[in-house]
This record gives C-alpha cells, sequence and structure tokens, in this order.
C-alpha cells in the first residue's frame, strides 16, 4: 500500500465510486425497502381483511341460526315447547311427566333435524330446577342462576335472545360452542324462567387457518375466548396491546392495527369485530413473515453492493499497479527533487507514455544536476576572485596607514613606543597575510582590533577613547578577517573630529536571534542619508572630501557573498549626531 500522503488518487477514484454509485444505490435501497415492506403490510391486512369479512358473514349467519332456533323453541305453535315444559314442571305424576318429557323431546328432535348444531336445550324454572334437552348441565341450577350473563338476561325481557361470550359451556361437552340465552315474555303465564341454548360453533373453520398467524377471540371485556392454534399459550404483553387498543376509542375498529416488539421480534396486531357480537378476533402476525420478499430483497441488494465494491477495488488496484504506481513512483522522486535532491533518479516502467514520461523525467534531472554543478563552479571561482580581491583592496590601505603613523612617531622621538608599534604592525600584518580568505575566532578578531587601537593611541597621544563590550560565549565563534577593522578605521579617521581626539567609540559585540550583531558607534560628525546611500551602493566610486568608502563597500560585499541574507552591513547616522554601524552575522 501506498503511505497516506501517497494515495490521494486512490481516495479520489473510491470516494467518487461511493458518493456517485455506492451512495445513490443505498439510498435507492432503503426507500424501495421501506416502501416495499409498507406495501406487503398493506396487502397482508388487505389479505386478511377479506377473509375475515368472509369469516365474520360465516359466523354472522350462524348465530343467526342458533338465534332463530332459540326463537323457535320459545314460540313455536304459539309457545306450546314452553307450555309443556311449564306442565312438566307442574305435574306431581311420574307417568305424566315421562309423557311430557317424550311430547317436549318429540318436539325438540323435529327442531334439532333442521339444526344439527344443537348440543343442549335446558330449561330453568322460576320454582327451581331445570329441564335438559341431549346434554344435562354439570353444574346445579342454583350455581347457573349466579352466573353474570344469566343475571343479565333476566334484566332483558321481551323475548331477545342474548349471545353468551364464553363458549365454555356448562354442559359436558367442551367442545367450542355458541350459547344463547333467551327470557321468555313476561306476559306469558309460563313457569320458564330462561330458555339456554348450546350449539356447536366450530370457530377455527371460521377464521384465518393459516399456520403462520396466531390467532384468537376475545369478548366485550378483553377475555380471551379462543385461540386458534394453542389455547393456552398467548404473550401476556399481546394481551395486554389488544386490551390497550381495545380502549382506545375507534370509529373503524376493523382498520385498527399496531407493532409492538417481544424479545427482539416485531409482531403485527390487528383487530377485527363481528356484526351480532362484541366479539374480536385478534391476528398476530411476525413483521418478518410478512416482509421476508423484502428483507430478502434488502439481503441480495447488500451482496450485490459488497460484490460491485470489491470488484471494484480490486480493479483499483490493478489499475494502480499497471498504471498508477508509476505515477506515484514518479510523484515521490519529484517530492525529493523539490527538496534539493536531485540524484534521485526513478525507474522507468509502466506502459507506453507511463514509460516515457519516466525517461524525461530522468533525463530532466541529469541535465539539471550538470547545470548546477557547473553554476556552483562558476560562481564559487567568481566568488573567491571577488573575495581576493576586496581583501587585496585592504592589505595596501591599512598598510599604508599604518606605515604613515610609524613616520610621524619616528619623527617625533626614538623611543620604546617604536618596538610596541612595530610588534603591533607585526602582529597585524601576519594575521591579514596568513590565509587571507580563512575565518578567525571572534576573541582573536577581537585582540587584532585591540592591536590596531593601540597602534593609533600611539599616533594620537593617547588621546582615543575606544571602549569594547563583548559577550564573552561569542569568543570561540568564527567569522570573517579582517571585518571590523575597516570599520573601525574610518569611525576614527573620519567620525571623530580631529581637533577632539577625546569622543568615545564603542565596540560592541551581543547575541542576535539570527546568530551576532557587531555595532561601532562613534557620537563624531555623522553623514547624511545621501552620503549613507553613496557609500553603500557606489563603494570606492564614492568619495565624501579625503574618505574613500572602499572600506565600508568592501565589508558589504564580503559579507553578502559569503552569507547572503539576511546577514549585511547597516548604517544609521544623524548629521552632527554620530554613526552607528551595524554588523550581522551567523553564528559559524
Amino acid at each position: 500500500m501506498f503511505k497516506q500522503k501517497d494515495r490521494e488518487i486512490t481516495i479520489h477514484f473510491i470516494r467518487t465510486f461511493v458518493l456517485i454509485i455506492i451512495i445513490p444505490f443505498i439510498l435507492f435501497i432503503n426507500i424501495f425497502y421501506k416502501y416495499y415492506s409498507t406495501s406487503l403490510i398493506h396487502k397482508s391486512i388487505d389479505q386478511m381483511d377479506q377473509q375475515l369479512d368472509v369469516a365474520s358473514k360465516n359466523m354472522n349467519s350462524e348465530l343467526k341460526r342458533a338465534s332463530l332456533t332459540i326463537a323457535t323453541i320459545a314460540n313455536v305453535n304459539d309457545h306450546t315447547i314452553l307450555d309443556a315444559v311449564s306442565a312438566w314442571s307442574k305435574s306431581s305424576s311420574s307417568v305424566e311427566k315421562i309423557q311430557l318429557a317424550r311430547e317436549i323431546d318429540s318436539y325438540l328432535n323435529i327442531i334439532s333435524n333442521y339444526s344439527n348444531e344443537i348440543v343442549s336445550v335446558i330449561f330453568t324454572l322460576k320454582s327451581g330446577g331445570y329441564y335438559y334437552f341431549k346434554n344435562p348441565p354439570t353444574i346445579s341450577d342454583s350455581s347457573i342462576r349466579n352466573l353474570p350473563w344469566y343475571q343479565e338476561a333476566l334484566r332483558k325481557s321481551g323475548g331477545a335472545a342474548i349471545i353468551v361470550d364464553s363458549l365454555n359451556g356448562i354442559t359436558s361437552n367442551k367442545q367450542d360452542m355458541f350459547t344463547l340465552l333467551l327470557h321468555p315474555d313476561q306476559s306469558l303465564e309460563s313457569e320458564i324462567e330462561m330458555v339456554y341454548l348450546i350449539t356447536h360453533a366450530s370457530l377455527p373453520d371460521y377464521i384465518h387457518k393459516n399456520p403462520e398467524i396466531e390467532q384468537f377471540m376475545m369478548d366485550r371485556n378483553g377475555h380471551r375466548i379462543v385461540n386458534q392454534n394453542n389455547h393456552n399459550k398467548v404473550d401476556p404483553e399481546i394481551l395486554m396491546e389488544v386490551s390497550s387498543m381495545m380502549k382506545k376509542p375507534s370509529h373503524d375498529r376493523d382498520k385498527d392495527y399496531t407493532f409492538i416488539n417481544i424479545n427482539g421480534v416485531n409482531k403485527l396486531i390487528k383487530l377485527y369485530s363481528f356484526e351480532k357480537s362484541d366479539w374480536i378476533i385478534v391476528n398476530v402476525l411476525d413483521e418478518n413473515m410478512v416482509t421476508r420478499e423484502a428483507n430478502q430483497f434488502l439481503k441480495i441488494s447488500i451482496i450485490f453492493i459488497f460484490c460491485s465494491f470489491v470488484l471494484f477495488l480490486l480493479f483499483i488496484f490493478s489499475f494502480f499497479r499497471n498504471i498508477l504506481s508509476p505515477l506515484q513512483n514518479l510523484i515521490r522522486a519529484m517530492r525529493k527533487v523539490e527538496t534539493g535532491d536531485f540524484m534521485t533518479e526513478v525507474k522507468a516502467d509502466g506502459r507506453g507514455e507511463i514509460k516515457r514520461l519516466g525517461y524525461s523525467f530522468n533525463r530532466m534531472v541529469s541535465q539539471i544536476r550538470d547545470l548546477m554543478q557547473e553554476r556552483d563552479l562558476k560562481e564559487r571561482a567568481r566568488s573567491q576572485a571577488e573575495i581576493e580581491a576586496l581583501q587585496s583592496q585592504i592589505n595596501p590601505h591599512f598598510l599604508s596607514n599604518t606605515l604613515n603613523s610609524v613616520r610621524l612617531m619616528a619623527m617625533i622621538a626614538k623611543t620604546d613606543n617604536i618596538r610596541k608599534i612595530i610588534e603591533s604592525l607585526s602582529a597585524l600584518l601576519t594575521h591579514v597575510f596568513r590565509a587571507p580568505n580563512s575565518l578567525a575566532p571572534i576573541g582573536q578578531e577581537i585582540k587584532v582590533l585591540e592591536s590596531y587601537v593601540h597602534i593609533m593611541q600611539v599616533r594620537y597621544g593617547g588621546k582615543l577613547n575606544i571602549q569594547f563590550h563583548v559577550d564573552d560565549t561569542l569568543l570561540n565563534y568564527n567569522m570573517p578577517k579582517m571585518l571590523l577593522q575597516p570599520i573601525l578605521e574610518n569611525a576614527i579617521f573620519h567620525g571623530l573630529d580631529q581637533q577632539n581626539m577625546n569622543e568615545l567609540i564603542e565596540v560592541n559585540a551581543i547575541r542576535h536571534e539570527h546568530g551576532v550583531c557587531f555595532t561601532i558607534t562613534d557620537y563624531g560628525k555623522g553623514m547624511t542619508d545621501e552620503q549613507i546611500r553613496g557609500l553603500l551602493q557606489q563603494g570606492e566610486k564614492y568619495e565624501r572630501g579625503t574618505f574613500s568608502g572602499i572600506g565600508v563597500y568592501n565589508v558589504l560585499q564580503r559579507i553578502e557573498l559569503n552569507y547572503g541574507h539576511p546577514y549585511g552591513l547597516k548604517i544609521d547616522s544623524k548629521l552632527g549626531g554620530g554613526t552607528t554601524v551595524t554588523i550581522l552575522l551567523p553564528l559559524v
């Protein structure tokens, strides 16, 4: 793999592929998946509604038939059966009771032939006890009378049939059943308090038979009546959610559905009500079962995106290996050249133009290297010549002044001072002519400068006032030879008033953020801005009275040739206010 800084093209290709293809495709899949899932949910709900609508019609038909059966029992032939049961309850003769019972059973058998679903008919008597047809009750008549729905039926009159919520009959037959109660019209002189009819009700035949759907029925009080697949196992959370849905006001209960998460699985709960009763069918279906086609589409899409991305990465790596890898090598070589490494060469591989580009780059770097070597040789030769020329200009000028001082001193008197001045002159000449272009420690240069000052002190009879302030930590650093002497010489000869040589000259050396800073300050006559520009720009072509600018211009040129920017020489002066010459050098 390439280093991070060399991955720009790879990252750009991958980012472009992701932004233009992957992200839009993911967004499309997400939107389509949500739309498809919602569509499947609504389709599943519509299918359940259609099936449950048919089931509701069938169940309502059964309820109507059961209601018609109990009404027939109560009203057939002007209440013949009710009258016969009343006579049976009043008779004290066993023979008569048997005869009446046969008569009652005969009537009921006729009705039963038209309604094969009759499980039992029970007539409860006002005086206590009951008469039954087919299956007898399994509880006492007092227990029957204490049942809530029995009490509710008593409060209603007029011969209206009441559908009992519970499908668990009071007879020995424990199949799912419709149970109806009829409280006969109180205007009839009958001993019958209640007619209790039980008919078969195979409810699973009326509701959805899909094994993937869990279905059960609930009454108006939220109690479970019957469960299609398992009568005993219904999740309590589902029952709580259904009860909550039933308590909410709704204009159309059949359109109510919701989702509930149980143990990490989303369940779709759908309610459906019946016309003839307050019963509700509850359908519970795993959302994953409804949306499995959408989930399958999502899985295929994810696999497709993953495979596309992998294939794209394989293509990118192959592309880089054959085409972009040589370009990356070339870029790395170009960056090395930018940093000044002109010995860099790139292996010319790849195809076609890429390979020719590598050859061209190598030729270009080789040519640059040759040109730089040629330029460096010429520059060093030119600089050396200029430095030597400048250095040679200093020696005669300095020697002439010194010898003139010796001559004047000898004219005055021959004393021991002659020996001292000759010694100082000898030290200066040795320092100047020995390796004229080499560097010297700052401490040594200061000593040479002090020797020169001693010569000048002898010349001017000790009138000179020159003070040195040098940072001791700078003494071991190097600087070009004879760089300070020309500046101090100019300060003595041209800065001071020759009639008043007691004026102060300060020589300072301090640390600077770029190296070492020398300042030579005199408090003498000073110069104008025009004179300063003339010294710095015209050099030996400029003369101020008897002063030649060769010393200042020489120092400036040596510094620029040796070190370049930001090192150099600066003059600050004001006419009548003295002159300060500042020299900035690197620490070498």
